[in-house]
């Protein structure tokens, strides 16, 4: 039975199918409902919380469309950027003004200046992209292609049983679902929890064992190998996907020939373990849903995380080997294993996007040690790959969107070091003037607080405080890492195992 997932030549149809339809929300009561998570993870135990549905979307009768000319697009696309570079230009200036100490070079004013202004005004266009994204709508039963799951694993113990039962438990056909559950050389019982799980149902999970641990990455590849599905979902061990996420997750794909890669939206499972998952939960929302519900109007999402991503085998195939045996200064690369197979399928001319209502829940380090070596981790990895993309920014790697992920891009790679002078230049100011911390806290207070609202609008708790703990914990707790990670960037150990 041929496929129905589009290529990147043909079946455009279910994608103008797609724009066609406008939706509305219903509006429902909505409900708690209490789960049980039976996960052990680094001996924290069981967990409860309660998650809170909302009504579904339904389609509606199509709007009057609008027609716009290209001259009053143009007009309306040069006011909105010359409003929000002077806004941009306002409050970065007086946020820096606040910043210098009398006497400051006028140099250094101008660059961190100049840089602030900017900032801003890429701050402000990602809330504008992010609060104009759209999830796409799922497909019929029909239209749904074949789907292999693979849940690579690594002494997780019980833990990977609730990854696999989740998957199993899926909305999706299950003629047309495979899971691959991965045992990558461990020295605990994880293999007879797979072994278990596979027993219970033979007709979706294949276990595979590989010996000795390859890493995260050789077990992927492995799972790439085998995988007999159209569209490849990867998820983590650790992790518990939703019942919808699958069906959710590959509907980009189905809409889109371009898309190769689909990021799912990652909730924090064990949140109310202590305030520390709490401030990493309000993280997710502030740092991961609202930058890449904005990278994805660009179709540019610069990173689809292991906790939950789907991939059009197509496009893996063609890039497989380079990811697999990819170097980075004379050292093989492996971690950041889920960013890298981003960066190689939007260097090869695919889109890669987000699906809000693909939502998985991952555990979180409870410690602080650990949540630091996790943080490293990945910021090795977003170092190493802004630093492979370099030299592709500067050609015509892409037919169109191609200015916000370099934008994105470059400001990772000079944020910190532009802060580190606005840091130096703080102290004296601090020095000479003690009283103007009130300030500066203020200042970072409100506009965490700006942040939050953000994500009050998709979790309506009190819960989004947490976003003004987390920006001053990031603050005064975390501006180690990112010199850290760069001067250790070569390191590719996972120090969380």
């Amino acid at each position: 039975m041929p496929s129905p997932l589009p290529t990147k030549h043909g079946n455009d149809q279910a994608s103008s199918n797609a724009t066609a339809r406008a939706v509305t929300r219903l509006r429902e009561p909505r409900r708690e409902v209490l789960e049980h998570v039976d996960a052990l993870h680094g001996g924290q135990g069981s967990h409860r919380r309660s998650v809170q549905r909302r009504a579904p979307y339904v389609p509606s009768l199509p709007p009057a469309e609008v027609h716009w000319t290209p001259r009053a697009i143009a007009w309306r696309v040069a006011l909105s950027v010359v409003a929000a570079t002077a806004l941009a230009a306002v409050i970065g200036h007086g946020f820096v003004s606040l910043v210098l100490a009398p006497g400051t070079p006028s140099a250094v004013g101008v660059l961190v200046t100049g840089f602030g202004s900017i900032a801003m005004f890429y701050f402000v266009a990602t809330v504008f992209h992010a609060l104009r994204y759209r999830t796409i709508e799922a497909p019929t039963d029909g239209e749904l292609p074949t789907v292999t799951v693979i849940v690579p694993a690594f002494n997780e113990g019980a833990a990977v049983r609730v990854a696999l039962r989740s998957a199993i438990a899926s909305d999706y056909p299950r003629a047309k679902l495979e899971i691959l559950a991965i045992d990558d050389g461990s020295t605990d019982d994880t293999w007879e929890h797979i072994e278990e799980i596979a027993a219970e149902a033979p007709d979706l999970v294949i276990a595979i064992r590989q010996q000795p641990n390859g890493g995260k990455r050789e077990a992927l590849r492995t799972g790439f190998l085998r995988a007999m599905g159209d569209v490849v979902v990867t998820v983590d061990s650790d992790s518990k996907l939703h019942r919808h996420a699958l069906r959710a997750i590959v509907a980009p794909m189905v809409r889109d020939a371009q898309v190769a890669a689909v990021a799912g939206r990652v909730l924090v499972l064990n949140r109310e373990a202590n305030y520390l998952t709490r401030l990493f939960s309000a993280r997710f929302f502030i740092t991961f849903d609202l930058a890449r519900a904005a990278q994805s109007r660009f179709g540019a999402v610069l990173c689809t995380p292991g906790a939950l991503s789907a991939y059009r085998m197509s496009a893996v195939r063609d890039v497989l080997e380079k990811w697999s045996t990819q170097t980075f200064l004379g050292q093989p690369c492996t971690i950041a294993e889920d960013r890298a197979l981003t960066t190689w399928l939007l260097k090869d001319g695919h889109r890669s996007v987000y699906q809000r209502n693909a939502v998985v829940e991952t555990l979180m380090p409870t410690t602080l040690s650990r949540a630091a070596r996790m943080l490293v981790r990945w910021e090795r990895g977003n170092i190493r790959e802004d630093l492979v993309m370099l030299p592709t920014l500067a050609t015509r790697w892409r037919d169109r969107d191609q200015w916000w992920p370099t934008l994105e891009i470059l400001l990772e790679l000079v944020q910190y070091p532009i802060a580190w002078i606005g840091f130096a230049l703080l102290a004296q100011r601090l020095i000479a003037e003690p009283t103007a911390i009130v300030t500066v806290v203020g200042l970072v207070v409100l506009s965490a607080l700006v942040q939050t609202l953000y994500t009050l609008r998709s979790e309506r708790t009190a819960d989004f405080f947490y976003g003004v703990g987390y920006a001053l914990f990031a603050l005064v707790g975390l501006q180690w890492v990112f010199p850290y990670s760069l001067l250790t960037v070569r390191d590719g150990r996972w120090l969380t195992r």
